[in-house]
């Protein structure tokens, strides 16, 4: 037989095999963010941002906690996280792609159910819209915003050159104080009441009223912590923040990441 002969009866040894194709929690289950142990600041364990495409809301889970009946996330790493569920384990890869913008086959795999109530913070109102347009700011799922990292660094020379406006941000944020039956007295998170930039604590997802509870896990307790998660938001550091907001007595999250 001639050289193109043997090649054509080679080919399906040479191909690649096909795909696998995802598990029953890949096609759940989108990566989104990872953040490690006291990366941002954050507190000691690591924890993943999945978006759940079932129930269409967005779960921040801690490495070894349960990310829905049945499921729990074992392993956390820089770009991906490993569930474990009744059918084994399973690694998710980071996904950075906008989940809205093109939906993937697994994705399609999985029916969506609508978003149930209070999964995520409320609808985006006139400010966030136009906070996010001021940062290059886009919702890639319910509760998570991605901003223009250069934007925000151009903001942050602004404050810099006008340090009246910085000192205003720090000004917005007031300590929760909870008395203790022992006559001690502790911070329980900060509340927003916006003296200035407003634009920054829309597109943080934030309101007047709002409670702070804690930001990447690190519960809001110290006003040197409070700070310091200030200054990073500002400056850009960092690669996501995960906000816990208590409002009108219910808890959600807000996840704010940058490119």
């Amino acid at each position: 037989p001639s050289a193109a002969d043997a090649l054509a009866a080679l080919g399906p040894v040479l191909a690649p095999p096909p795909a696998a194709e995802p598990g029953a929690l890949a096609r759940r289950f989108r990566l989104a963010g990872t953040i490690l142990g006291g990366s941002n600041g954050g507190a000691a364990d690591p924890m993943a941002i999945l978006d759940d495409r079932v129930e269409v809301r967005q779960r921040i889970v801690f490495r070894g906690r349960e990310v829905a009946p049945g499921v729990t996330l074992v392993r956390v790493t820089a770009d991906s996280a490993t569930l474990a569920g009744p059918d084994g384990e399973e690694t998710l890869a980071l996904d950075r792609l906008p989940s809205r913008a093109a939906p993937s086959r697994a994705a399609a795999a999985v029916p969506a159910a609508p978003e149930a109530p209070g999964a995520a913070g409320a609808a985006p109102d006139d400010d966030r819209a136009r906070a996010a347009a001021r940062f290059g700011g886009r919702e890639d799922f319910p509760g998570r915003w991605i901003y223009s990292r250069a934007k925000v660094e151009e903001y942050y020379q602004e404050l810099r050159a006008e340090p009246e406006r910085m000192l205003q941000i720090f000004d917005s944020m007031d300590p929760v104080w909870v008395d203790e039956e022992d006559g001690t007295r502790r911070i329980d998170g900060y509340v927003v009441g916006v003296e200035g930039e407003p634009d920054l604590f829309a597109a943080a997802g934030l309101r007047d009223g709002d409670v702070v509870k804690s930001v990447n896990g690190l519960p809001m307790t110290r006003r040197d912590r409070a700070e310091a998660m200030i200054a990073a938001f500002v400056e850009g550091r960092g690669t996501m923040f995960a906000i816990e907001i208590e409002r009108d007595g219910r808890t959600f999250k807000e996840v704010v990441d940058f490119e």
